[in-house]
This record gives C-alpha cells, structure tokens and sequence, in this order.
C-alpha cells in the first residue's frame, strides 16, 4: 500500500511540473533606508518581478529580490524650505535565503530629491522600472543559475536531508525537500518524492511512540477514566502511519470493555478521530504543510542577516 502511495504522488508531482519561472519575493532588509521608503522599494521591487513572471506564486520564500543603496553625492539645496538631492547606486540582487546563496545582481543609477531624506529616497526610488533592461537580464540571468544549481545539485540536497532524517529533524528534512523550486526538472520531483517519504517515517515514529503510550495507560488503568486517556492520546496518531492496523486493535480491545454509556463516549471520540480533517491529507498536501510551517517558524533574523551578508 505504501509502495502504491509513492508511485502515485510521483505521477501527480509530475503532472504538476510546469513553471517556466521560479517564483521570487521582493524583500528589502537595508536599515539605512527610511522605513517608508524601504516600503516603497520593496513595492517597486515587487512591481519588477510582477512584469518579468517572478511574482512569487510558490508556498515557500526562499529566493528573493532584495537591494542595497549606496549613496554617492549628497546636497542640500539653498532653498525655503531646504531641499536635500541624493545620487545612489541601487545593487539590486537575487539570492536564496535557505542556502544561502547569491546567483545574481545588478547596480543601476538613480537620483532624487525632496524637504527630507525620506523623500528624495522615493523619488530616487521612482525611476526603478521593471522594464529596465540591465533588470531583465539580471533576473533571468537568476532564474537559469538556479535552475542549473538544482539541476546539478539535486543528490547533494537530498542527501542533506536523509542526514537530517537520521537525526529525526524530521520537520526540517521535509522543509529542505519541498523549497526545491518547481522549474520542470527531475531534482523538484525527486526531493517531492522524498519529502513524502520522510513524512511516512515521521508519522510511523510518532504513531509508535504513542501507541506504546496508549497501550501502557489501559494496562495499568483499565476503565473509563483509562479510556479517556487513550482516547485522547490515539487521537494524535495519523490513520496513514504504517502500524494504523495496531491502533485499530487497541481501540477494538479498549471498546470491548467499556460498559454501555462509556462505550458510546468512547465511540463518539473515536468517530471525531477519524473525521479529523487534517489525517485526510494527501502525503504530500501533508509533507508540504509541515515545510512550510517549519520555515515560518523560522526566526527572520537569520534571513536578514543571510540577505545582509551578500553585500
């Protein structure tokens, strides 16, 4: 049965291949900005991926489009009010924030001018057009590096994470598997496949440790209160773990020996477990779910501190 799961979520991952473009997030982490024109940026930035066919379309934020200003002449005007004027170079770059890696920049010129510094960053930041050639080619010049580094470095990731695996990082495993981008390549529908794989071995782990749980709780309290507690602890267990069939037989045991008014608590319990919403998943509706999850509940200071590193 297992077997036959994995044959068929590689036929739907496969059917599913068909991005031409990765999907890339707009992300602007430089503290000398002022925060609404940081704001503004990141929008512009957005507005370029959007016109090129990078608009990030994916579950995951790994690859992003971020920028770093320099400024290279400052002046303030003698002007009522006083004007401040700012010439900048504006390095725009695209990464990958979980390996860490920079496969793409370009630095463009702009210029603004405005009553505060806030300002003549926004009107500088007005003349970044998605349009811009030097910001095309920079994109897909992005876009073919990482598909060719997933092409070439598909055993190495997979590998990564079957070591992951061993230490039962389970959720981090499966994290790593499904950021790889769907470019139509074989390294997206292997690390699926993967990922579905590990799932089942962290779902058999924890059905196992809790089934022993169960078992031991009506051994050595074998009435209703017991039940409850059974209850309570099978319900955590995924229907689609391997030893399932195990579960069954102790549910069977615990019902056979409840009386008639704890049998249907019991029974109303066991029928809330199995309309569980959340075990009806696919393996890999699941799988995706728990990478997603474990990247969110990553702390975003280590993604800024990744993006801040490439300049």
């Amino acid at each position: 049965m297992k077997h036959t799961l994995l044959i068929i979520i590689g036929v739907l991952l496969a059917g599913i291949c068909h991005a031409q473009n990765i999907s890339i997030m707009a992300q602007v982490v430089d503290e000398k900005i002022p925060d609404e024109a940081a704001r503004q940026l990141e929008t512009k930035l957005q507005s370029a991926l959007t016109a090129n066919g990078y608009a990030d379309k994916g579950y995951t934020e790994r690859f992003v489009l971020t920028a770093k200003v320099d400024i290279t002449q400052k002046d303030v005007t003698p002007t009522t009010p006083a004007r401040i004027s700012e010439k900048m170079d504006i390095t725009l770059m695209v990464g990958d924030v979980v390996e860490n890696k920079l496969f793409a920049s370009v630095t463009i010129q702009a210029s603004g001018i405005g009553t505060n510094e806030n300002k003549a960053f926004i009107n500088a930041f007005r003349n970044i057009k998605g349009e811009n050639p030097k910001i095309q080619q920079m994109l897909n010049g992005a876009n073919t590096k990482i598909m060719d580094y997933y092409t070439n470095h598909c055993p190495e990731i997979i590998q990564r994470a079957q070591g992951l695996v061993a230490k039962q990082s389970y959720d981090e495993a499966i994290a790593m598997l499904v950021s790889v981008p769907n470019v139509c390549n074989d390294c997206f529908t292997q690390c699926q496949q993967q990922a579905g794989q590990v799932y089942q071995q962290k779902i058999d782990a924890e059905a196992t440790a809790l089934l022993e749980k169960a078992r031991n709780v009506w051994a050595t309290n074998s009435n209703t209160t017991g039940a409850n507690e059974v209850a309570d602890i099978i319900s955590q267990i995924n229907p689609k773990s391997s030893n399932y069939a195990s579960v069954v037989s102790l549910r069977n045991t615990v019902s056979a020996k409840l009386q008639a008014d704890a049998r249907r608590s019991w029974d109303f319990k066991m029928k809330q477990y199995e309309d569980n919403q959340q075990f009806k998943r696919s393996l890999v509706d699941a799988a995706k779910a728990i990478g997603v999850a474990w990247g969110q509940h990553q702390p975003t200071t280590i993604y800024k501190s990744i993006i801040r590193h490439w300049w």
